[in-house]
């Protein structure tokens, strides 16, 4: 296992700082010295580094293996002979280390490199690959536990540096799907140069999790099947609930891997050299996490997303970046006579302007408060204000110069826009869409970002159902593309019954205000138009010849003008395959066997039914992160009732369970095509009932079959290989829908079916013998 692990280290730090060299080279051609003698130089001098580097990191790690290799052993020796009275806790110990550190390290990435938020499910199917490779090792005869804490360090300052030393392009993604995000392909160059640094982290992150999985599946050796499985479904609630602590008391990210720290230093206390390297690289990660990266902001982790708050150097006022990307100026119009703002300014007042009866008004994505001030200084009564960044509403409270959140004629709300206005019984003259453009993901699940399900026709008419008979409901937002305003245009003017919207061009660049009226009769004046220096665009988007589809609940990809497969995302696709094989050859050279195919299914068919539950249970009771750590933690409730369903009524045979599976699918897959339940308690009800039923039986026909094969980490590793398959096949949804991912479970779990049925000697052994699958030896791969 030390040449494997030295072959991988080797390709981590060769890449590492070839990565740090071509971003440098980079920088210097940008200063206009591209191919000039000091340039060519400069990169021949830097590759040199590299190699020495990597030869030099090389020497270390042979001079290093004995002491690694018996570290392992040690750290073996230690987990076997741990004193049965604590197994119990240690395997819900060390299950809540990992679900805790992969949440941790799925939340870190995004926020230190925010592209990696595009990247739908990276970093969640590497922890995978990570994990499921550490249950098929579980068995081995060494752990390499002692290297977990080194590699954090590693990947800490790698990206640290690559983000802030060297300035990675965030705006750049190789994604043309979704470019009205506001960013670009970029060049051949900048697009390898993601892949790679996508391809470094992958191996660090993979590395990192394969001894927590080792150590989990070891532990779980120590006890029956299903009592051992209980109990990791147990420490995975725990490492949930850990995480919505730490999002609820918006901590840091060294106060989460902290106690990542402190859970695996505990597993080396009874081996001091070990104990000793632990520490040493817990005070490299400490140091690195708490370095100050931007000494003039602030830097903020709300349970959404980083925000670092800082100054405009145009306004003096507060600066809001999001997860990397700009969000928000606070801007100060309450002198009227100043003219230095005053094309913003109009901007902001123009909703307002446009239906001036203003007894009661909701904004949604209120954000820091510039376009409740503007409520205020229009004369609006009452202004429902919503936000669903706790952090940010704060920020505008503290620091907006015209106190709008402070204002008697305002309730604030921290809310999901589209919960508030199903559950509100309020009617109001205007509801206005601010900026809504938040980069963050709804979970490690899902790449639904969290405003999908705010620009849906679904949710556009129930916006509207909350508008008075001549209520007025103004969207406003940044236009990236012409297919993007027709897409709105489109959406707006299902949810109105077919009328058209007004369209409007801000003097801002490319925002513009789209305008409905449940008042058939209702238009903008032109005068107000021509006065505020704007212009109508409603005949441009009215084009037909501007193809675009319309977003609904079912296919909530916002940011995807057309309907189109995402052809692109099949590279990324290749690249998880390509580097998980590599990882796996590495470490896995025996034949497969097939007896745990089933489990690869069923890993598959899991993860896409609790996407479907995610997003549909953040669509019915909003998509705020409580109710997705709630569901989450759910999931995993019914998977533990399912394992105990089983030992309590002492069922041996998957059949019944299969059928009524097949049963809770077809039913969900039914019930989404006539489109869901009433937003109703009731509906709502109903709707947790269709979407916790199959994760039950899923659960029961799981240990089911746990309970009547080999070992229970070998099965958990296949397991977790079929649900990085299942995280591969949700990309799927970007063309078919969310419906969709119903039919590719029901066809996995009927795989899994087939799977268990009796074959012919014969076809066993030539399936086996045609396989070229590497996996290890009670492990398919």
């Amino acid at each position: 296992m030390a040449q494997s692990l030295i072959r991988l280290m080797l390709i981590i730090v060769f890449g590492s700082f070839i990565t740090i060299a071509l971003r440098s080279l980079a920088i210097i051609a940008r200063s206009g010295k591209a191919w000039s003698g000091s340039f060519v130089a400069t990169g021949l001098l830097l590759i040199c580094l590299a190699a020495i580097g990597t030869w030099a990191f090389y020497y270390a790690l042979k001079k290093l293996a004995p002491f690694i290799d018996a570290s392992a052993q040690a750290q073996a020796r230690f987990l076997d002979t741990l004193n049965a009275n604590y197994a119990d806790g240690a395997i819900l110990f060390s299950a809540a280390l990992s679900l805790f550190l992969e949440l941790c390290i799925i939340r870190w990435q995004s926020s230190v490199l925010p592209f990696f938020a595009f990247y739908k499910n990276f970093s969640l199917l590497t922890c995978f690959v990570g994990l499921g490779l550490g249950y098929a090792l579980a068995a081995r005869d060494r752990i390499p536990l002692v290297i977990v804490l080194p590699l954090l360090a590693w990947q800490f300052s790698f990206m640290t540096i690559v983000r802030y030393g060297l300035g990675i392009d965030l705006k750049t993604i190789p994604f043309r799907e979704q470019l009205t995000m506001g960013m670009s392909v970029g060049s051949l160059s900048q697009i390898l140069l993601l892949y790679g640094l996508l391809a470094i982290v992958f191996l660090i992150t993979a590395l990192t999790f394969m001894p927590i999985g080792q150590l989990c599946g070891r532990l779980m050796e120590r006890r029956t099947k299903l009592r051992a499985y209980g109990l990791n479904l147990l420490g995975s609630l725990l490492g949930v609930v850990l995480m919505l602590v730490a999002s609820f008391l918006w901590t840091p990210p060294l106060a989460w891997f902290a106690l990542c720290f402190l859970a695996i230093l505990l597993f080396t206390l009874k081996t001091p050299p070990l104990m000793i390297v632990g520490l040493s690289f817990t005070v490299v990660c400490t140091i690195v996490l708490a370095w100050p990266v931007n000494v003039l902001s602030n830097r903020v982790y709300s349970p959404y997303q980083l925000l670092e708050i800082g100054r405009g150097e145009d306004t003096g006022l507060t600066l809001i970046n999001a997860a990397g990307n700009f969000y928000q100026k606070i801007y100060d119009f309450s002198d009227v006579r100043s003219t230095r703002w005053s094309k913003i300014r109009d901007y902001y007042d123009f909703p307002y302007k446009a239906h001036p009866t203003l007894t009661n008004i909701a904004i949604v994505g209120a954000g820091t408060g510039n376009d409740v001030a503007a409520a205020l200084r229009s004369g609006a009564e009452h202004v429902e204000a919503i936000e669903i960044d706790p952090a940010i509403q704060l920020t505008g409270r503290v620091s907006h110069p015209e106190k709008p959140y402070s204002d008697a004629r305002v309730h604030s709300v921290v809310n999901d826009a589209r919960s508030f206005l199903r559950n509100t019984e309020q009617t109001f003259d205007l509801v206005v869409y601010g900026m809504l453009d938040s980069h963050t993901l709804l979970s490690q699940g899902s790449s639904v970002r969290l405003d999908s399900f705010v620009y849906t026709v679904e949710g556009l008419r129930e916006a509207r159902e909350r508008l008075k008979p001549d209520g007025v409901l103004s969207l406003s937002f940044s236009v990236l593309s012409d297919a993007l305003g027709r897409k709105i245009y489109l959406m707006l003017q299902q949810a109105f019954d077919g009328r058209p919207p007004n369209c409007v061009e801000a003097n801002t660049g490319t925002s513009i205000i789209f305008l409905e009226s449940n008042d058939e009769k209702w238009a903008i004046p032109p005068q107000l138009v021509e006065d505020a220096g704007f212009t109508d665009k409603t005949a441009f988007y009215a084009d037909p010849s501007l193809h675009a589809d319309v977003s609904t609940d079912d296919w909530p990809f916002f940011y995807m003008p057309q309907r189109i497969y995402p052809v692109s995302y099949l590279i990324m696709v290749f690249l998880l395959l390509a580097l998980s094989l590599l990882v796996g050859v590495n470490f896995l050279p025996e034949r497969p066997k097939v007896s745990h195919v089933s489990f690869f299914f069923l890993g598959a068919g899991f993860m896409l039914i609790e996407t479907k539950g995610i997003t549909e249970m953040g669509l019915a009771f909003g998509n705020t992160w409580q109710v997705i750590g709630i569901v989450i933690a759910g999931i995993l409730t019914m998977a533990f009732l399912g394992n105990c369903a089983v030992q309590w009524l002492d069922i041996r045979r998957p059949v019944i369970p299969y059928l009524f599976l097949f049963a809770a699918l077809s039913v969900g897959w039914y019930v989404a095509r006539a489109g869901g339940f009433a937003s109703t308690p009731l509906g709502r009800l109903e709707t947790s009932i269709v979407l916790t039923l199959p994760l039950l039986f899923s659960g029961i026909v799981f240990s089911t079959l746990l309970s009547s094969k080999g070992q229970v980490s070998g099965m958990i590793a296949m397991n977790l290989l079929g649900a990085i398959c299942g995280g591969l096949l949700e990309y799927n949804s970007m063309y078919f829908g969310f419906r969709f991912l119903y039919l590719i479970a029901i066809g996995c779990y009927l795989l899994a079916f087939v799977s268990e049925l009796p074959f012919p000697k014969k076809a066993t052994d030539d399936l086996l013998a045609a396989s070229s699958t590497i996996g290890p030896e009670n492990v398919s791969f």
